[in-house]
């Protein structure tokens, strides 16, 4: 116990010292949230002109996939808060040589390396991404009362989700040296998770619920608000996510007997 409030003290400081980043460069706050309304028109635009001419794709009425979209939004926007800078910033860390002081303080480093930086102004995405899944909550079929608790699960499980994608491709940065090539390549397969997965075909949805599980970030959150999961499909959850949890922490270690620091 003595060990967790030590971490919420230094996160407690870490967000002081965000916050005072964010205040002094205010134009950050409606740059972010002009380019998020921009993204979330296109894509209630996209869905729009699609169901325009069709009552349901894969399954999913209308009002669903706009469930789904909130639910999206409001994970990749807690996503953004608390962990995006940091994973743009890791290369940095890596190839300068300031992992260096990281790996020497009595805390985990990795709780070092991914509190570091906070991205205060994406809060405002959030809440309209809530207010999105609100909206169409009751339209798409969800049935409310203790089931928001469920709500509040899947979006961890979603964030989640998406901070082991990102360090799984993250990580090479010990072995490449460079890190945009990966953080490009993650972005693309990115595009999968605005989606919901019963409207790719088969082969493309085996591969997002297992190799690249981002159906995880929003996809399979909303449908299991909505209408709850298999077995199967909870163990699948389970499993690929302890899996990459395991895959992580072993690249980490090998990646961390491989670097060289600054001073070496």
């Amino acid at each position: 116990m003595n060990s967790i409030r030590i971490l919420l003290r230094i996160f407690a400081v870490q967000l002081r010292n965000n916050w005072v980043r964010e205040v002094v460069y205010r134009t950050n706050f409606l740059t972010a949230v002009g380019v998020d309304l921009i993204w979330i028109a296109i894509e209630f635009t996209l869905f729009g002109v699609i169901y325009a001419n069709t009552p349901t794709i894969g399954g999913w009425t209308q009002d669903q996939v706009y469930f789904f979209l909130g639910v999206f939004f409001s994970s990749d926007a807690l996503f953004t808060i608390f962990l995006q800078r940091n994973f743009w910033n890791f290369s940095d860390l890596v190839n300068r040589g300031d992992l260096d002081i990281l790996l020497t303080k009595p805390v985990p480093p990795l709780f070092l390396v991914f509190t570091r930086w906070i991205n205060l102004t994406a809060f405002s995405n959030f809440l309209l991404g809530f207010a999105i899944l609100v909206r169409y909550a009751g339209p798409a079929g969800f049935q409310g009362g203790w089931n928001w608790l469920l709500v509040a699960f899947w979006l961890l499980v979603g964030v989640t989700s998406a901070a082991l994608l990102r360090f799984a491709f993250s990580i090479w940065i010990f072995w490449t040296e460079r890190g945009f090539a990966f953080s490009r390549l993650y972005y693309q397969f990115f595009a999968f998770a605005t989606k919901p997965d019963l409207m790719y075909p088969k082969w493309i949805r085996y591969v997002i619920l297992s190799a690249l599980p981002f159906a995880f970030i929003g996809s399979i959150p909303a449908r299991a608000i909505l209408d709850g999961l298999t077995r199967s499909e909870y163990l699948l959850v389970t499993g690929v996510m302890g899996g990459f949890w395991v895959l992580n922490r072993t690249l980490w270690r090998a990646g961390l007997r491989r670097y060289q620091s600054a001073s070496s």
